[in-house]
């Protein structure tokens, strides 16, 4: 791999290489060891290869969302087997666009299906179902398959951990009959309550997703603010009344912690990118580091990041 990198970038003529941004592949770790090696043979390893190695942080954002949503709740897993459902026929299809039509529906979006393996996709169906509520409603009185397969497939014991539906033999009445009297497992308007908190929250994801991803400007002075307000997110979301959000949430603080709850694990660039930029210097980022990892070892690290950048000559003048 590391000889790969190496013969591309003599064929574009790159010798001076700063940074080497990849996922969290535990195999990256040797690649940028050996990277290092070969930069340092040509005498261009910038700052002995000290700040080399970044960890993809839209990769990292990914990992800690799909931890997350392991606790899903069932709100999200009925518009699942709602959207598959229809999805399935061209007939239903038609059938849902009628009464899309009787209802006065203006949305032009089209349902659409997740993929279990992107968190992404999940967000972008919530957000369209979410438009079709009413619909989805006045459906089920036009297609009673509809609801024997919200009923079958949309509990959590006909769920495989991966997404998938299974068959369990257990009869429709038995097993979703409630002691109020309604039905469990069709979609109400709790469960639009539900997904509506959900694509609030997911939308900070998403939103940061989109931030850090961008190609046509510079990321790395935003990446340590956008770390931080995470934290701030994840440690509110924890006291939520919404019980599902709240297990996502203290999840997701487990990713979040392994790779960003130590210092010593993240590329001081992080912090030093982010002094560099004239909207925070070393006003706004020692207060927060200090927030974020508590006073003495944010301290210590504010304390590092301060000594580097003034025996470090290119930083001097930016302090």
């Amino acid at each position: 791999m590391a000889a790969c990198i190496t013969n591309c970038l003599l064929e574009w003529g790159l010798d001076n290489v700063f940074t080497i941004t990849v996922d969290n592949a535990s195999s990256n770790d040797v690649t940028v060891k050996e990277m290092s090696k070969k930069l340092s043979n040509w005498g261009t390893n910038i700052m002995d290869g000290d700040h080399l190695h970044v960890r993809c942080m839209a990769h990292i954002l990914n990992l800690i969302v799909q931890y997350g949503l392991k606790e899903i709740g069932k709100s999200v897993k009925l518009v699942r087997q709602a959207v598959k459902y229809i999805k399935q026929s061209p007939a239903r299809l038609r059938k849902f666009k009628e009464c899309c039509e009787s209802k006065l529906i203006t949305c032009k979006k089209s349902l659409c299906l997740d993929v279990l393996t992107r968190w992404n996709s999940t967000y972008s169906m919530l957000v369209i179902a979410q438009h079709f509520e009413l619909v989805f409603e006045i459906y089920s009185f036009y297609d009673i398959g509809y609801l024997n397969h919200l009923r079958t497939f949309g509990s959590d014991s006909s769920e495989n951990k991966d997404g998938t539906s299974v068959e369990d033999g257990t009869s429709v009445e038995d097993e979703f009959s409630i002691e109020d009297g309604t039905t469990a497992n069709i979609l109400s308007s709790v469960d639009w309550k539900n997904v509506r908190s959900m694509v609030k929250f997911l939308e900070t994801f998403y939103v940061l997703t989109l931030k850090v991803s961008g190609s046509n400007y510079v990321t790395s002075n935003t990446h340590f603010v956008e770390i931080v307000e995470l934290n701030l997110i994840l440690k509110e979301m924890m006291t939520n009344e919404d019980r599902n959000l709240k297990e996502m949430a203290e999840s997701m603080n487990e990713k979040f912690k392994k790779y960003w709850g130590e210092p010593q694990k993240m590329n001081k660039m992080i912090f030093i990118s982010s002094v560099l930029d004239p909207r925070n210097k070393l006003d706004y980022v020692p207060f927060v580091i200090v927030d974020m990892f508590g006073k003495e070892v944010g301290e210590k690290l504010c304390s590092e990041v301060k000594k580097y950048m003034n025996k470090s000559t290119i930083f001097t003048h930016f302090i």
